[in-house]
């Protein structure tokens, strides 16, 4: 099938049987036989093609072989059906041959190989004549004249055959009929010239020995690795064992050469449980920029491993910074980026994005989506959901969207090049696979931060009232004590009795006035309370109630829950009907008050009038009576607030232990992450969790107390005083910031005074830097400092634990940032792909590399593309041919400009494809190894494949 160029999809998983006979073979049971040469015969034999055809697609199939026993008959019926079905099958002709050891193999043939080319494998077999293509059946099935050995070499010496056909000896248990697993046969199976062997029942019927014979685990068998293909021998129409035994290949071409690739790279390619693709991956990238010219560049990516191949110069790196771009992890795009931004990569999206864009389709656990960025638009992504609907997100959940991890040119060899972001990369790599934990942490961390800021803001409100109520409810014992004393003078100075009975009643009624004012306040604010409860108590806001609702114990719970807020609303609507009948007896109750109170006022006003002798006394009285109204009701607002504000020291309390808590989850998730590196690095790497020392947000807070103290090397000495606690007490913050809560307190307690008094001097000297270490003038200032913003920092403070690996140096354990970049680089990259963490990235992982390592790392890259997506670039052909590279995507290096001709786009695509795709290895090899010429005159410096060396 011909692919728009940069669309070929790479190798894809099919499941395949390639052994599916036809009626014209002997063994075929439950339908007509099938002659030929009329048309009616010939309409018969399309009939059944075309059936097969659906079958084999019914089935799940997605490459079959049609392989009678020593015929070619009938494969070019199916191959021709399934071309004009367009179902994307691919069909290889074969036959199965049983050879004169008793042993039975297949012969399966590329689409472009002929009939007769197909049939010379009988002819060099010996002993059978093919039946004439008008039979209705085979010939009858002797063996022929040849061994599976002697056919395999009369293969291999022919050159129209060799690269036409592969040979597939029958190899199943010993028990097996027909099968080269048999005692004996050990030495010709040993020297076979095969790279994979079948069998006619499911991979977990054989026996270990068997599998150890197959892989090249017991020498007399030899030490080649086979790979193994599971066969339905499908030989009924009712296609009962078409595809029965589960085996798929990762096909990239219809081809007899994308079966070889797949036999050479099994362990990546041959499955026989259905594979499971990356449930996140990235489909394709479209990148218009000045590189790419007048038209935008566009390519798809495989699921498994895409490799980036080209010349200098040709654009693989800029087209990975483009790609990483357009995941929003682009140069400068981290807020806490512990990859420092280069300027070459910074001037690369500058230069050459400023009219162009990024486009991005992936898929999220089957939802598809693109994804655009600008540099105009750099500081978010537009999203196009599979409706058409679009959205901006922020380049922060775009990372949290997609999981991915990128790493530009060099990456990997200088983690420990800047110290300061060395610990944030090893724990970033080292703790991959719990990324999806920690930013849950670190957003709960958040939250219990606003938290716990929120309830000291709460607290430091509750000690204020606590004062306010002090300090008002003092005053209004005063002038109750001060009335009284004017009472007594008044009457001393001859104040008639009744009159002043009348004068000493005033402040009882303004009294009993704010007190019906106060609950009309209340019952105002208790309604507003309960009116809202009714609709937010026991609701649900989960999303898919609805396709849940089949079971029982859900609908259940649901009636139950309709039930309880049906009784809980009618209680409330109850209360709140309690609370209005209050507000209508208190109207009516101020109503008849008021008549009094209006009554009382003209007793006193003429009461007042007959005292002209004592006019200032009573004036006194008068401002008093109206101060105690004042300040009884001040009080009473004090008290309330401080009712209501009771619960914010245990508020506090619990912030604060949420917050320790999160902090200790944390901690055990990286001690957990460090736990699995060292299997997962070959134990080249040893990991532990270091907790941090010195933090820098307890410094910083506590710097933001001391600004303006005048203390020298204050941040110096404020991190010397908190590495000695917590060196000495892992839990001295914890003291610290009590500590200060309880200075704080006794600030907001004093009213706030400029000046702290000497207790609160003594605490301030006795905690800051172990004690002993302020002036004054130095106390003082942090006293007026200490404020909600400055404490709640200092308690929202939180550490940054942090993995710390050690390199194991042929036994010998060396700090990692000892050990040499490509110690540390192939490490890494050994534990990254040993990891399920999302689409890997990498520009060139191949340098600081030698080639032994290369060769271990390339294993690991065949395992790790069957469970996550790998986009590398490279220039080392061991990572794209012995990794098996899904899909390869060569770039056309630029062609020199010359004076007055045309700009050329520096970004081209030459071709793309499967190793097995005919151009693409032309590309590889010219590319990566020189041009065939030098690869063999390598082989023969080497003297690879001389009998004699």
């Amino acid at each position: 099938m011909a692919y728009k160029k940069g669309e070929h999809p790479g190798t894809t998983w099919r499941k395949c049987d390639f052994q599916c006979h036809s009626p014209r073979d002997l063994g075929w049971q439950g339908s007509l036989s099938l002659p030929g040469g009329t048309p009616e015969y010939e309409e018969a034999r399309k009939d059944w093609a075309n059936k097969l055809v659906e079958a084999a697609v019914a089935a799940g199939l997605g490459a079959i072989a049609v392989t009678d026993h020593h015929d070619v008959c009938m494969p070019q019926y199916v191959i021709e059906a399934a071309s004009q079905a367009n179902n994307n099958l691919f069909v290889l002709a074969g036959m199965e041959i049983t050879c004169s050891d008793n042993a039975q193999c297949l012969a399966v043939f590329d689409p472009s190989t002929t009939i007769d080319q197909q049939k010379a494998i009988l002819a060099k077999a010996g002993g059978v004549v093919p039946s004439n293509h008008n039979d209705s059946k085979t010939c009858t099935i002797i063996p022929v004249t040849k061994t599976v050995s002697e056919i395999f070499r009369e293969v291999a010496n022919d050159p129209s055959l060799r690269d036409a056909c592969v040979l597939l000896p029958h190899f199943s248990s010993d028990d097996a009929h027909k099968s080269l697993n048999q005692k004996g046969h050990h030495p010709r199976f040993a020297a076979l010239d095969c790279d994979a062997v079948y069998i006619e029942r499911p991979i977990s019927d054989l026996d270990e020995a068997t599998l150890s014979k197959v892989q090249g685990k017991i020498e007399e068998w030899g030490t080649r690795r086979r790979a193994i293909l599971a066969t339905g021998d499908n030989r009924s129409a009712s296609w009962d064992r078409l595809g029965k035994h589960d085996c798929w290949i990762k096909l990239g071409e219809n081809s007899i050469e994308a079966l070889r690739q797949a036999f050479l790279a099994d362990e990546a390619r041959i499955a026989f449980t259905k594979p499971m693709v990356p449930s996140e991956r990235l489909i394709s990238i479209t990148v218009k920029s000045t590189l790419t010219g007048s038209e935008a560049v566009r390519f798809t990516l495989n699921e498994g491993f895409t490799a980036l191949i080209g010349g200098r110069g040709s654009g693989k790196s800029a087209l990975l910074e483009y790609l990483r771009f357009g995941l929003g992890r682009g140069e400068g795009d981290i807020e806490d980026e512990v990859e420092s931004p280069r300027e070459r990569e910074a001037d690369l999206l500058n230069d050459t994005l400023q009219d162009g864009y990024v486009e991005l389709e992936l898929e999220r656990e089957g939802v598809q989506e693109k994804w655009r960025r600008t540099l105009v638009g750099r500081d978010s992504i537009e999203v196009t959901d599979r409706n058409n609907v679009v959205t901006d997100i922020t380049l922060k959940v775009a990372r949290e969207r997609f999981r991915a991890r990128a790493f530009r040119q060099k990456g990997l060899s200088t983690t420990m090049s800047d110290l300061r972001t060395a610990a944030d990369q090893i724990t970033g790599i080292a703790a991959a696979e719990e990324l999806v934990t920690q930013r849950r942490i670190e957003y709960d961390l958040n939250n219990a931060k606003r938290e716990l800021t929120t309830a000291l803001q709460q607290v430091a409100a509750f000690w204020q009232a606590r004062l306010e109520a002090t300090q008002t409810t003092a005053k209004a014992s005063d002038l109750r004590l001060r009335l009284a004393s004017l009472s007594e003078r008044l009457s001393a100075e001859g104040v008639s009795q009744e009159h002043l009975e009348i004068i000493n009643q005033a402040p009882t009624y303004q009294r009993a006035h704010t007190y019906l004012k106060q609950v009309g306040e209340l019952v105002k604010s208790d309604i507003a309370k309960l009116s809202p409860l009714a609709s937010q108590i026991l609701k649900t806001d989960f999303q898919q109630l609805e396709t849940i609702l089949s079971f029982d114990e859900v609908a259940a719970m649901q009636a139950t829950i309709s039930e309880a807020q049906k009784n809980i609303s009618a209680q409330l609507e109850s209360a709140v009907n309690q609370l209005e009948a209050v507000e209508q007896k208190r109207q009516e109750l101020l109503s008849s008050f008021s008549t009094k109170d209006q009554t009382f006022k003209e007793s006193l006003t003429a009461a007042l009038a007959l005292q002209t002798a004592h006019k200032a006394a009573i004036d006194d009285n008068t401002r008093l009576a109206n101060e105690l109204q004042v300040s009884e009701a001040l009080a009473s607002s004090a008290a309330a607030t401080l009712r209501d504000r009771s619960s914010a020291v245990a508020t506090l309390e619990q912030a604060s232990k949420n917050l320790f808590n999160l902090l200790d989850e944390r901690r055990e998730v990286l001690k957990q992450a460090a736990a699995k590196v060292a299997g997962r690095s070959s134990n080249l790497l040893k990991a532990r969790l270091k907790q941090d020392a010195s933090p820098a947000e307890y410094i910083s807070s506590l710097r933001a107390l001391c600004e303006g103290s005048a203390v020298r090397d204050a941040d110096q000495r404020i991190a010397d005083w908190v590495q000695t606690a917590l060196k000495a007490d892992p839990n001295a913050w914890s003291g610290i910031c009590s500590e200060l809560v309880t200075i704080y307190e006794m600030k907001i307690s004093l009213g706030a005074p400029p000046d702290p008094g000497e207790d609160v001097a003594a605490k301030i000297k006795a905690l800051f830097f172990g004690g002993g270490q302020l002036t004054d003038n130095q106390s003082k200032k942090i006293f007026q400092n200490l404020s909600d913003a400055t404490v709640g920092a200092v308690l929202a403070s939180a550490p940054k634990d942090a993995i710390i690996l050690t390199y194991v140096d042929e036994g010998r354990d060396i700090p990692f940032a000892k050990a040499s970049p490509g110690q540390q680089a192939s490490a890494l990259l050994e534990l990254l792909l040993k990891q399920s963490a999302g689409t890997l990235i990498i520009d060139q992982p191949e340098d600081d590399l030698d080639n032994r390592v290369i060769m271990k790392i390339v294993d690991l890259i065949r395992s790790s593309k069957s469970d996550r997506q790998l986009i590398f670039t490279t220039h080392n052909p061991n990572v794209v041919v012995n990794g098996d590279a899904d899909k390869i995507i060569a770039l056309r290096s630029a062609e020199p400009q010359t004076a007055g001709g045309s700009v050329q786009p520096r970004i081209q695509i030459d071709t793309d494809g499967a190793i097995e795709t005919p151009t693409v290895r032309e590309a590889i090899t010219t590319v990566m190894e020189g041009g065939e010429a030098a690869f063999d005159l390598r082989r023969r410096k080497y003297r690879f494949g001389v009998l004699y060396k």
